[in-house]
């Protein structure tokens, strides 16, 4: 059949199951409206492209308790190094860096 058929035609990329662990961290950052997410994932992507894996917006915030003219973005990010197991210090210096470059970019606040 046709499903059958074309099913293996294309090749296909694997990748080795990680064999340390990821760690996550988050951010809930009161930036100004016209900044988009995009933006500050690659800004985070600029910064560590070692070890940051993902970064993913999980909730925005428009409203009253916000200055106008601010939103918060809750972000996730996810590290992990394919050749040994990350320390909280190693994340934690990272994480500072983050804050910093995207203080120095964007002028957020840790909300």
């Amino acid at each position: 059949t046709k499903l059958t058929k074309n099913a293996f035609s294309k090749k296909i990329d694997f990748e080795e199951i990680a064999k340390f662990p990821f760690m996550r961290r988050d951010y809930s950052l009161l930036i100004d409206v016209g900044i988009s997410f995009d933006a500050i994932r690659e800004i985070a992507f600029k910064t560590e492209n070692r070890i940051l894996k993902h970064v993913t917006l999980f909730d925005v915030y428009e409203g009253k308790s916000l200055p106008k003219g601010k939103k918060s973005y809750a972000i996730s990010f996810i590290f992990q190094d394919k050749n040994r197991t990350l320390t909280d210090v190693q994340i934690d210096k990272v994480m500072d860096k983050l804050l910093k470059n995207f203080k120095k970019t964007f002028e957020v606040e840790l909300r």
